[in-house]
């Protein structure tokens, strides 16, 4: 059986924004806020997405400049999972032009000039609130990745997507073992219906797609187990999971009819679940993009080229 529930926790505690605090955080911050957050005392939310800035994040505006022992943070974040119970946050930031310019800071719940909006929610009823950050002050031992950081923290964020995949994967199985025995009990026309060729097509499909995204999250997870997994092998990873999960979740629906689309059944859900994974941590369009330069072995900057 698969709890969505319990591997949203396993997600918080090994894959999230965790992973990058673990991998780039001082001793000193370690040692401050590592204790509760490994405990469950505590949560660490993740504010990389603004109101301007979503797979275009290297235009995001939230800034940071230093005034002393402080950083003073000024701008807004969105989409923040796990926003209204945090208490840390790693909130991407500006400080200075370009890409160079972005690095990492860590504010507090409560952190003067910092005010957590009030709760929206996803497709999927999961809650999100909104960051404001006005004039924001945090201690400078809060700086986690300075100026230039911007590319070790999305290495990090890779390990992120593998949570993404693992979750969109393990949910599609799911259904896919829901509506399987759906298939072997349900009868009719006097006959179950897994005895009808065009369902056997179906579940031979949704096999076939399970078992090959499963390879390929295996070999980017075992990339991860010296270091950090590259953002080739996390993108092709992630892409083939949230694609086979969507696609075996929405068929096991449809083999279940109207017990699939109850919310009797958890198949649901479960699709509602890993449609937002197919936006979130890099959206299927984003894996695409970033696929093409591995195979080309060159970027393909998205912005239009300037005029002149």
């Amino acid at each position: 059986m698969v709890c969505p529930k319990s591997a949203d926790i396993v997600q918080a505690g090994n894959f999230g924004p965790i992973r990058t605090f673990v991998e780039y955080a001082t001793a000193e911050q370690k040692a401050r806020f590592l204790p509760d957050l490994l405990a469950g005392k505590k949560l660490i939310a993740l504010g990389m997405t603004e109101p301007e800035a979503g797979s275009a994040v290297t235009e995001l505006k939230t800034s940071a400049r230093r005034d002393g022992d402080h950083y003073v943070i000024n701008g807004s974040k969105i989409f923040s999972t796990h926003s209204p119970e945090a208490e840390l946050f790693l909130i991407y930031v500006r400080f200075g032009p370009g890409v160079g310019g972005i690095g990492s800071v860590l504010v507090e719940r409560g952190a003067p000039g910092f005010h957590v909006g009030e709760p929206s929610k996803f497709m999927s009823g999961e809650a999100w609130c909104q960051l404001y950050f006005e004039d924001c002050r945090i201690p400078a031992a809060n700086l986690l990745l300075g100026e230039g950081g911007f590319k070790r923290q999305i290495s990090g964020f890779n390990v992120e997507r593998l949570g993404n995949s693992s979750r969109s994967l393990a949910l599609g199985r799911h259904c896919f073992n829901v509506a399987r025995e759906h298939a072997r009990i349900r009868k009719q026309f006097g006959r179950e219906l897994c005895e009808f060729q065009g369902i056997q097509w179906k579940f031979a499909e949704m096999a076939l797609k399970l078992e090959s995204a499963q390879l390929l999250l295996y070999r980017a997870a075992m990339e991860g187990e010296h270091g950090l997994p590259s953002a080739h092998s996390t993108a092709m990873a992630k892409l083939a999971c949230n694609q086979a999960g969507w696609e075996v979740a929405n068929e096991a629906l449809q083999v279940m009819g109207g017990m699939g689309y109850s919310q009797e059944s958890i198949v649901e859900y479960c699709l509602r679940r890993i449609r937002g994974w197919m936006i979130a941590g890099g959206s299927i369009e984003m894996l695409k993009n970033r696929i093409a330069e591995g195979v080309f072995e060159r970027s393909f900057p998205q912005r239009p080229p300037r005029a002149g």
